[in-house]
């Protein structure tokens, strides 16, 4: 199978830049989520290389279901971009599929980069098509998805329904494209913003009012199925037993929150767990915790534990989590079938110095490909070289 990697498709794009720079106006790029905007890792993903675009080579319009914050809106807009706003995707497909549309033959979108982890992406791939984009991108966020009978009804109409294919890692790309080629594009992140800072750890800890000197166990992420909180719950109760001190800090909104509430008190651990709902600023979580958590189901590459190393911190995830998110010597895995099991590998951290393994996992997320700054340019020209038809 023929999957374009990050240091393959760079040597491309630069054998073809100067071609796409003699382009007389910026790419016009229409960048949709089918996911809602807010504090998930597919929203940050796409902000994340947003944030970074160069407007003189990429116009980049945002179209959401619902509305995005202020500065959202206010970044995209001093780019040159707008946002869209077009409403709920699965409870009212026909107006959404109108409006993406209209919207894609309104700007004069070149490009649809639509981004979701199933085959339903082909309404956003037909929708861009029909509006006049000449390349149409869907890409995988993901190893499954909850849509599974739409999913498995669309998938040979999606499958003709696209120019080119992009997904956040193998596992993801194999799991939507089979074994048609697909580019991958790192889910990268800012690196240095989550370097280690004692003084920022302090400082979060208390506003948190958590001891400085407890041991305390992170995890960030929307309060869904896939993210699997409750067991944490239940293994951080477990770990309780041995660490009387132990604080559980669960960063992140969601439907199932009051689920997690609900079981941590039944195990007599509500006191000693932090609900602090979506934040700004997760560096500040990850420089408070001692250990970072993932027990998902499953995940494509969490952007979450890409950030977690950045900051030094030990991480265990579920052994279902994909490898290609490890990037340095800092994560474990560990079975999710056992809250027992799952707690003593939360005990077992690395006992490095953070400031050190912090400038260490920064160091080598630089060199693995997954630093924003780098990834942003090399989208930008692929884009650029898309549209010149260099790539088809």
């Amino acid at each position: 199978m023929n999957i374009i990697r990050p240091a393959a498709w760079k040597n491309r794009c630069a054998l073809l830049e100067s071609e796409a720079h003699m382009l007389k106006s910026p790419v016009r790029v229409l960048e949709v989520l089918t996911v809602p905007f807010g504090k998930n890792g597919i929203t940050k993903c796409v902000m994340n290389y947003v944030s970074r675009f160069d407007p003189s080579h990429v116009r980049c319009d945002l179209a959401v279901q619902n509305e995005p914050d202020a500065e959202s809106v206010r970044m995209i807009e001093s780019l040159g971009g707008q946002v869209f706003v077009l409403g709920q995707r699965n409870r009212d497909p026909i107006n959404y599929f109108h409006r993406l549309e209209i919207v894609v033959n309104e700007r004069k979108e070149q490009i649809v980069h639509a981004h979701g982890n199933s085959a339903t992406l082909y309404v956003e791939m037909l929708a861009a098509k029909f509006g006049g984009a000449a390349v149409r991108i869907p890409h995988s966020h993901n190893t499954t998805c909850k849509m599974k009978l739409a999913d498995r009804l669309l998938r040979k109409p999606f499958s003709k329904s696209y120019t080119n294919a992009a997904a956040c890692g193998e596992a993801a790309g194999r799991w939507l494209f089979g074994d048609v080629p697909f580019v991958i594009l790192n889910n990268a992140v800012p690196a240095e913003h989550f370097y280690f800072d004692a003084k920022k750890r302090e400082e979060t800890r208390a506003s948190f009012g958590i001891p400085q000197s407890a041991f305390t166990v992170c995890h960030i992420g929307s309060f869904n199925e896939q993210k699997n909180q409750v067991f944490l719950v239940e293994a951080f109760a477990e770990l309780q037993k041995s660490r009387p001190d132990a604080r559980l800090l669960l960063v992140g909104g969601g439907k199932l929150r009051s689920n997690c509430e609900q079981r941590a008190a039944a195990l007599g651990v509500k006191d000693r767990t932090v609900f602090t709902g979506a934040v700004d600023d997760v560096a500040g979580a990850l420089c408070a915790a001692d250990v970072f958590a993932l027990p998902s189901f499953f995940e494509g590459l969490p952007l979450t534990l890409i950030e977690a190393q950045c900051a030094g911190l030990f991480c265990v995830a579920s052994d279902r989590v994909t490898r290609e998110a490890v990037l340095t010597d800092l994560v474990s895995f560990c079975e999710i079938g056992n809250a027992e099991t799952f707690a003593r590998a939360l005990l077992k951290p690395a006992g490095k110095d953070r400031r050190a393994a912090s400038e260490d996992a920064i160091r080598r997320v630089r060199e693995a490909g997954y630093d924003i700054s780098e990834n942003a340019g090399m989208l930008s020209r692929w884009y650029e070289t898309l549209t010149t038809g260099a790539e088809t």
